[in-house]
């Protein structure tokens, strides 16, 4: 009795304790409704694709833990297509050494704005391609570990199951034309993927050495299977990445780098097989600078080299009716599939006390003749609410990526409320 009457004691002095842990509770949320739509150069028609109309973030933190949440509505105008996305909900806890989460996520890699070699740890929303940083990412279950020691910044990832690129196969109204080849997907076990992550800081620069194991975001042709008739086959590829990227601060410019070196091969048997492995690397080069008078420069060279391919066939000469396919990277920056060398350019300014933003940027192709020219105004005249617009011209000779996006050039109009 005098054991449980102790406990009991216990009991009634912790019971405060937690309540007053619980009332010391963080609760954060923010949002933003964003209601707009799209209307193409051409002829001043509606472009009908999804956009997300509301965002919401919910943070809970108490003491040494936080749970988040990032959700969106996603909504179509022209037939009242809705869905809820649950984008992000993980738990965090900080201990004195570190971090760890646990739970769906949207990770960021890389040192460059938005063309990141080196970032392949979540897949692309390809409606939302145009975007920048995680907008246009879907976030996976995984954990991860962060680990502090003096100047070393030490992160572990694991993700139990690969994920696909979300694209919008037989989406008229897509700029690209996106075969849906998944009735032949080969139905095989993905398994698991991990990477590896060393930062440090070195006078003025911050390094970043990374490493990722795992498949691609994109599954690809792999090879065909002798049925009756001859049909392909499609597959993510296994994919291995060794990364490198830099920030380093010179006077008044900012430099960005990163380059990936990309191993990737067939674990997949059809009767024919039209490689076995192959390289390739990729290459982002960013530099910033601000004028005096507060205007935002930056210009970015990506790059794709090809390497080596060891070609393999299971099953004698190759069928008239097969040809051997291009190499499409199944990883890092989506602007590889473009082209293997482009230039972009932008500058930002803001104004009257930041209630206006201006911004304009552009792409050119430096092997192919293809471009893209973009501006954006967003102007709010009272708290909280913004006034949005923004045109986006593409351009190209027959045969391009660009060329079959012309008639995807458009005028994008809208409002935003953030709460």
């Amino acid at each position: 009795m005098k054991k449980i009457s102790k406990g009991i004691r216990y009991l009634q002095l912790l019971l405060p304790l937690q309540l007053f842990n619980l009332l010391n509770a963080q609760l954060n949320y923010s949002g933003s409704l964003n209601p707009g739509n799209m209307y193409r150069l051409s002829d001043q028609s509606e472009i009908s694709l999804p956009f997300r109309i509301a965002e919401a973030e919910v943070g809970y933190s108490l003491g040494d833990f936080e749970i988040k949440t990032n959700s969106a509505f996603e909504y179509r105008w022209s037939n009242n297509e809705n869905e809820f996305q649950l984008r992000e909900a993980y738990i965090t806890w900080y201990p004195n050494w570190g971090e760890v989460k646990v739970g769906k996520q949207i990770h960021a890699w890389g040192a460059v704005d938005g063309n990141n070699p080196t970032d392949n740890l979540n897949p692309y929303d390809y409606y939302y391609m145009f975007l920048s940083g995680a907008e246009r990412k879907v976030g996976t279950v995984s954990g991860s570990v962060k680990y502090y020691w003096k100047d070393l910044q030490i992160e572990g990832l694991f993700i139990p199951e690969h994920e696909g690129n979300r694209v919008p196969f037989g989406e008229q109204a897509f700029p690209l034309n996106i075969p849906d080849l998944r009735p032949f997907l080969i139905d095989k076990e993905r398994g698991r993927e991990f990477g590896f992550r060393i930062q440090t800081t070195l006078g003025s620069s911050d390094f970043s050495l990374s490493y990722f194991d795992g498949r691609d975001r994109s599954f690809t042709l792999v090879g065909y299977n002798e049925l009756p008739n001859l049909m392909p086959s499609v597959f993510y590829r296994k994919t291995s990445v060794l990364g490198f990227d830099l920030v380093s601060f010179i006077g008044d410019f900012t430099n960005r780098f990163e380059i990936a070196h990309f191993s990737t091969k067939i674990d997949v048997n059809p009767d024919m097989l039209y490689f076995d492995n192959a390289t390739y690397i990729q290459y982002a080069e960013q530099i910033e600078y601000t004028t005096p008078n507060d205007i935002m420069l930056s210009v970015q060279l990506i790059g794709y080299i090809l390497g080596e391919i060891s070609w393999q066939e299971i099953e004698g000469n190759r069928s008239a009716q097969t040809s051997v396919p291009e190499l499409i990277p199944g990883m890092g920056t989506p602007f590889a599939t473009f082209t293997d060398l482009g230039l972009s350019f932008s500058a930002s300014a803001n104004y009257y006390d930041d209630a206006l933003e201006l911004m304009g940027n552009t792409f050119i192709d430096l092997k192919d003749s293809q471009s893209m020219l973009g501006a954006s105004v967003k102007y709010s005249p009272i708290n909280n609410w913004k006034i949005k617009m923004s045109i986006s011209k593409f351009m190209g000779e027959e045969g391009t990526q660009f060329y079959n996006m012309e008639d995807f050039s458009h005028l994008k109009v809208g409002l935003e409320f953030h709460f």
